[in-house]
Order: structure tokens, then sequence, then C-alpha cells
């Protein structure tokens, strides 16, 4: 079996492209390859353990429900994992960083402050003294 993340070579309409794997699935009792060739372009596997062999799912239809599927379970629906730069989780980090590598250094303002006595009176009464 391949791993998400290893690469495997096929042909495919007599050219021959470089697979990373980015998936799998099982479903109806088989296992499913989810298949990226480089240019970003999704195929998905079937992989025969007894043969030890992947074989391309050439029918569109039941092509696109098996990575339908894959995606709803896995992804959320679809989401592109791939476009993690232009997540807003690095917008927000950009923000912070003014755009550069470097952590700049904030300080928050802390309204909160503890005064001796009451820590040592809530330590006491859980003591029960």
């Amino acid at each position: 079996m391949y791993a998400v993340g290893e690469n495997f070579e096929y042909m495919i309409e007599d050219k021959e492209y470089d697979i990373s794997v980015v998936g799998d699935i099982m479903m109806f009792g088989d296992e499913y390859l989810i298949g990226e060739n480089p240019d970003g372009k999704r195929y998905v596997f079937i992989y025969r353990e007894d043969e030890e062999i992947v074989e391309l799912i050439d029918d569109d239809e039941e092509s696109s429900d098996i990575l339908d599927n894959w995606e709803d379970e896995y992804y959320a629906g679809g989401t592109n994992i791939g476009d993690w730069d232009g997540d807003s989780y690095y917008e927000r980090e950009d923000k912070i960083t003014g755009g550069s590598n470097e952590l700049e250094e904030y300080s928050e303002v802390d309204d909160y402050s503890e005064n001796e006595e009451d820590v040592d009176s809530f330590i006491s009464g859980l003591m029960g003294g």
C-alpha cells in the first residue's frame, strides 16, 4: 500500500506522470488512493492488495463520487488544503509579525491582579483551616 506523501509513476493517456498520494479511503470493501500530479490534477486509483497493483479509475462518475466522499470525510466538504498560504490564519500571522519572519514584541494589558491574602484564604478554605 502507498501512504500519504509517497509518490509513484503512472502512465495516463500515453504520458507518464509522477503521482503524489494525497489521501486514501476505504469504500465498498476496496481501498482507493487519491493521487495528484505536479499540476494539481487529482486522480482516483484502486489499490488491489492481493495483486499489489494500483489501477486508475477511468469512469469519471465513479471517480468523482469517490473523490467527493473522500473530501467530505476528510476535508469538510472539499476544503483546498493546498492553499494554506492564502488561509486567513497566515493573514493574521502576517499582521502580528508585520510581514517579517521575526516576531515583533508586543504586550498585553493585564487588568487582573491577585491579592496575596485572597490566595492564602482560598488555600486555607480548601485545606479546611
